[in-house]
C-alpha cells in the first residue's frame, strides 16, 4: 500500500470525529421558558473631591467597559448621585477626569457604591479622559445623508 492509500482510513476516521454529533431528539427549538427583559439596575453614592469636599453639580458619566456606552449624571449640592443603568460592569469617570471606581459590577438590583472620592495628583492627568459634544442632533436613531446646513429629509424615491 503506498502512502496515499494508508492515509485514505486515518482521514476518514478524523472526519467522522470532527462531524458534529446528530441529536437524537431532532432539532433545536430554541431557549426553553420565558424570555424576561432585563430590569435596570440603580447605582447611588456621594462623591468628594481629592480634599474631601462635596463635589456638587458635576457630570459624571459611567462607561460600559464592553460596549463602551456611556450614561451621564450630575452630582447634587452634597455630592450625591443616582442612575438607572441596564445590566452590565461600568467604570465610573468624571467629565474630563480619569477613572474614579473600576469594575462596577451592576448585575441586578440596587447597588451603593457608598462615599468615592476624584484621585488627585499624576493619575488626574494620565488617566484623564472626556467625551465629545454631539455632532449631529436628530430625533431619528441613525443619521445619514445628512447635508450640511440642510435640514435632515429623507432620499427621493427610487424609480
Amino acid at each position: 500500500m503506498n502512502a496515499p492509500n494508508r492515509l485514505v482510513p486515518l482521514a476518514v476516521l478524523v472526519a467522522l470525529l470532527a462531524a458534529p454529533a446528530i441529536s437524537p431528539a431532532g432539532p433545536h427549538k430554541g431557549v426553553v421558558g420565558t424570555m424576561l427583559p432585563a430590569s435596570p439596575v440603580v447605582i447611588d453614592g456621594k462623591l468628594l473631591t481629592n480634599q474631601g469636599q462635596p463635589a456638587a453639580d458635576r457630570q459624571i458619566h459611567f462607561e460600559n467597559i464592553v460596549s463602551g456606552d456611556a450614561f451621564l449624571t450630575r452630582t447634587g449640592k452634597d455630592g450625591g448621585f443616582n442612575i438607572a443603568l441596564p445590566p452590565a460592569v461600568y467604570n465610573l469617570r468624571e467629565e474630563h477626569g480619569p477613572i474614579i471606581v473600576r469594575d462596577i459590577q451592576a448585575l441586578s438590583g440596587e447597588l451603593n457604591l457608598g462615599t468615592v472620592s476624584e484621585p488627585g495628583g499624576w493619575q488626574r492627568w494620565l488617566e484623564g479622559e472626556g467625551l465629545a459634544p454631539a455632532l449631529i442632533h436628530s430625533p431619528a436613531p441613525i443619521t445619514s445623508n445628512v447635508r450640511p446646513g440642510q435640514p435632515i429629509e429623507p432620499d427621493a424615491p427610487l424609480r
